[in-house]
């Protein structure tokens, strides 16, 4: 009798826990062994739906950046291509649109694209990323030019850089002239500035007061006057 009432009333307890454990919003667990006894864990919180939608949002944030790194690779894949490619339409196409592309998406896999060539190929898509990068970002694109380890590439890259610049910002064109010391040589420098004189003389002159006294603004000068002088009576004026 007494094993029987014994059991009869754990049989009632068990409802009553089981009651308080679901009053409990979910925050016990009840786990039974075989042996009858009852033992109390601490289960997870139910997570909130705002958890929910975050743990949701990272696989599509994973995914987004394969996706940025596939595009990415399959560009440099198109550029290379097009270099070794004989076709001026599948060229024109790498340039006009892939390079400038990576160029946005990942700055820094155009410099090793560019590190990976050789000679002549090199020699293009060195000028192709110097006329891009140059008119997107100078500074940075100045840095890079100035990263190669030959001279001669240095300076083949400003050059073209100048050229580049002097039809939008000729002040640009000899910032960049300065900084890699070229473009005096064989006169081209002094031909951007008398061309901006040109188009634009008064312009031209309040950028050379700000030059400072030295022989190569010197130089700068006396073209711009040379275009002075050859202009007409009105337009001096």
């Amino acid at each position: 009798m007494t094993e029987s009432r014994a059991n009869g009333g754990q049989r009632k307890t068990l409802p009553a826990i089981l009651a308080l454990t679901v009053a409990g919003a979910g925050a016990l667990v009840l786990v039974f062994s075989n042996d009858g006894d009852v033992n109390v864990a601490h289960g997870p919180a139910p997570q909130s739906s705002r958890a929910g939608l975050v743990a949701e949002a990272t696989p599509r944030a994973d995914v987004s950046h394969q996706g940025l790194h596939e595009a990415g690779r399959q560009r440099q894949r198109e550029i290379e291509l097009a270099l070794v490619s004989n076709n001026p339409q599948q060229r024109d196409a790498a340039f006009g649109l892939a390079l400038p592309e990576l160029l946005d998406l990942d700055p820094g896999s155009v410099v090793e694209l560019v590190a990976r060539q050789e000679n002549e190929a090199r020699n293009i898509l060195r000028d192709e990323v110097v006329r891009l990068w140059i008119r997107k970002d100078r500074d940075a694109a100045m840095i890079w030019m100035g990263s190669f380890e030959n001279e001669w590439e240095r300076k083949a890259s400003a050059v073209t850089a100048m050229r580049t610049l002097a039809a939008i910002n000729p002040a640009q064109a000899v910032a960049v002239a300065d900084e890699f010391d070229v473009g005096r040589d064989d006169g081209s420098l002094e031909h951007i500035v008398q061309i901006w004189a040109t188009e634009n003389f008064d312009e031209c002159m309040r950028w050379l007061s700000t030059r400072p006294d030295n022989p190569q603004t010197s130089q700068l000068r006396a073209r711009v006057e040379q275009v002075r002088e050859q202009a007409s009576p009105d337009e001096r004026n």
